[in-house]
C-alpha cells in the first residue's frame, strides 16, 4: 500500500501580524472582529497569501477541547473574498457582497490552541472571475489554511460583488426597498443542547415538529451583527445549521468538521423562519438540513461533526 504524501506548504512571502487591514476592506465595524493582517501576491494570477490572526480567546467562537472553533475558516473566508475585491480587483467600497456558497473542512487535530494567538496563513486562488469592466462582479474563492507548519483546513465559496442599483433590484425587485418590522427572537432552548454556554448565542428557539426549530434572530448580537444589516447574514445561517446538527444528534460535546451550504436567497429579519434537519442513514454524525421562510429555501446545507 503506497502512504499518501502530507501536504506541503508553498513557499511564502513574509508576511506581517503586526495590525489588522483596515475594518472597511472586510466589511466590519468592530476592529476585534477583524481578523486578516497581511496580503501579498505569489507568482501566478489570481493568486494570493494571506495573513490571519485568530484570537485564544474569542467571545463567540469559542475554543472548545483546546481547538479552535472551525468556523473562524468561514469567517476568515468571507473577508479575504471582501478583501480582495476591494483592494485588487477595484470593487467600489459601497458595493455590496453576497456568497452563493460555502464550503468549510476542518483537520481538527491541527488546530490546537496554543500558548499565545495564532497567525494562521492561507493560500489563496481566485477563479471563475466575471468583470463588469475593469471591475470584478463574481468569482470563486478557494483557500487553504496553515498554522505552525501544518494545514488546519480548507474554505472555498463563490462571491457576487453588487452596485448599489443592482443589490437594490436583487434585493427587493421593483417593488423597491421596505423598513423591515421587529425582528423574531422567540426564547432560546438551552445552550448546553446546541455546544454554547450563553443563551445569547443560541440561534435555535422552540422545536416546531421532530427535527426542527424556530430560528432566533436577535439582532443585538455583538458578533453576528457586527454592524446593521437588512437580512440574515451568511454566518448567521452556518450558525444555524450547524447548532441544528448538534441538537439532532443530541452531540453537543462534538466538533464541526465540514459543512457545505448554499444559500438560495435573501432572508428576512421579521419572517418566521426555521431549520430542519434530517440524520443521514449513511453516516450517524451527519445530517442534511434546511432553513426556509415562508415556505420557500432560504439556505440548504450538509453538516458533519466529529467526536475526538
Amino acid at each position: 500500500m503506497t502512504r499518501a504524501c502530507p501536504p506541503v506548504r508553498e513557499a511564502l512571502p513574509v508576511l506581517s501580524f503586526e495590525r489588522t487591514v483596515a475594518r472597511r476592506y472586510v466589511h466590519r465595524q468592530a476592529i476585534a472582529e477583524v481578523f486578516l493582517t497581511d496580503c501579498a501576491e505569489l507568482g501566478e494570477p489570481n493568486r494570493f497569501a494571506l495573513a490571519a490572526q485568530w484570537p485564544r480567546l474569542h467571545r463567540f467562537y469559542r475554543a472548545q477541547h483546546g481547538r479552535f472553533d472551525p468556523m473562524l475558516l468561514a469567517e476568515t473566508l468571507r473577508q479575504a473574498a471582501i478583501y480582495l475585491a476591494h483592494t485588487r480587483y477595484r470593487v467600489p467600497p459601497s458595493w455590496r457582497f453576497v456568497m452563493q456558497d460555502m464550503r468549510i473542512r476542518a483537520h481538527l487535530d491541527a488546530m490546537r490552541v496554543g500558548m499565545s494567538a495564532a497567525d494562521v496563513t492561507a493560500e489563496t486562488t481566485l477563479s471563475d472571475l466575471v468583470y463588469r469592466g475593469e471591475v470584478v462582479t463574481r468569482f470563486r474563492i478557494e483557500l487553504r489554511y496553515w498554522l505552525a507548519g501544518r494545514e488546519i483546513g480548507s474554505a472555498s465559496g463563490v462571491a457576487v460583488a453588487l452596485p448599489p442599483s443592482a443589490y437594490s433590484r436583487a434585493r427587493w425587485g421593483t417593488a423597491g426597498p421596505r423598513t423591515p418590522g421587529p425582528a423574531r427572537c422567540s426564547t432560546a432552548i438551552a445552550p448546553a443542547v446546541v455546544g454554547q454556554v450563553d443563551e445569547r448565542d443560541v440561534v435555535l428557539g422552540r422545536p416546531t415538529g421532530r427535527g426542527e426549530w424556530e430560528v432566533r434572530v436577535d439582532v443585538t448580537h455583538p458578533v453576528l451583527f457586527d454592524h446593521p444589516l437588512d437580512h440574515l447574514p451568511g454566518m448567521l445561517l452556518l450558525e444555524v445549521l450547524r447548532q441544528g446538527a448538534f441538537a439532532a444528534l443530541k452531540v453537543p460535546d462534538a466538533h464541526l468538521a465540514s459543512i457545505d451550504a448554499v444559500f438560495h436567497r435573501f432572508a428576512e429579519l421579521d419572517q418566521h423562519t426555521t431549520v430542519g434537519v434530517r440524520v443521514l442513514d449513511e453516516d450517524p454524525l451527519s445530517v442534511r438540513a434546511v432553513i426556509r421562510q415562508s415556505g420557500s429555501e432560504i439556505a440548504t446545507g450538509q453538516v458533519r461533526l466529529a467526536r475526538l
